[in-house]
């Protein structure tokens, strides 16, 4: 994530804030099943793979180090992920040689020639790529993928990237990208400049800025979750109807609720006397 990304931005007159969807769906959700399986596993690789380590730890320090080991892996698969999309929107925008992290570039490779074999296959024509898309009625907004045209239908995308093969017993997409594609898919207005993102306690959000520019937000036939893995590349299809857009609002109002609403759900406390 970027300096300008991580900054904390004091709304102006002008401007709103707006909670980011993935933020509201870990705020509404927590993590889901599989992320949580992911995690065990990652700390469960970590430990028997550095036993020898961990050996000459005391309990409370192995714990603590296989932990933040865990986190390590955590950030790996995020600037995986994130390299793997800046390949992605090169190739929209016709680059003619994704910019790949050299330090990454020997781990990316495999899921970006997955990705380039999908789309010679389906000569999808883009429409647009990584645009901040913002809803002012429901108050939040998102980096929507992208939109391309595919044999006369026009969908949304999202990439969701995966060390797992398709023999996988799990990988995605999961249940909340089909609520995270209908938040995207019912915005009102795509930023035609680039997005005001930034973080604040880990959690994403967005300024919008009524001075500049918008556009209103293109409808499409449907929406895909293009997997990608080392392995293979395939575009899963997803619902974005009524369904997963009402879903999606109701865990709009768990967020709030878990965000601060809470807090008047509890009253004075009832003390036993002192003995």
């Amino acid at each position: 994530m970027t300096a300008a990304e991580q900054q904390i931005a004091i709304p102006s007159a002008s401007t709103e804030r707006l909670w980011g969807v993935t933020t509201l769906l870990n705020m509404a959700l927590g993590a889901g099943p599989g992320l949580v399986y992911w995690h065990c596993e990652q700390t469960a690789t970590i430990c028997l793979d550095r036993r020898s380590t961990i050996d000459t730890m005391k309990r409370d320090e192995a714990i603590k180090w296989a932990v933040d080991k865990r986190w390590e892996a955590t950030e790996r698969a995020k600037a995986r992920g994130t390299e793997v999309h800046r390949a992605a929107e090169a190739i929209a925008l016709g680059a003619p040689t994704p910019l790949i992290d050299s330090a990454l570039a020997a781990e990316i490779k495999p899921y970006v020639d997955q990705l380039v074999r999908w789309l010679e296959t389906w000569k999808p024509v883009f429409v647009m790529a990584e645009a901040p898309v913002y809803n002012l009625t429901f108050r939040y907004a998102g980096t929507c993928d992208g939109i391309f045209e595919i044999a006369g239908r026009t969908f949304m995308f999202d990439y969701k990237t995966t060390p797992k093969g398709p023999d996988a017993k799990s990988r995605p997409p999961y249940s909340e990208t089909a609520l995270q594609l209908a938040a995207y898919a019912h915005a009102e207005q795509v930023g035609v400049l680039s997005q005001q993102r930034y973080t604040d306690r880990q959690q994403r959000y967005y300024i919008y800025d009524e001075t500049i520019e918008h556009e209103p937000m293109p409808k499409v036939d449907g929406a895909l979750a293009i997997v990608v893995s080392p392995f293979d590349c395939i575009a899963v299809p997803v619902s974005i109807g009524e369904i997963p857009w009402a879903s999606f609002r109701h865990a709009l109002e768990v967020a709030k609720w878990n965000e601060s609403g809470y807090r008047q759900a509890f009253g004075a406390q009832l003390i036993a006397k002192k003995p």
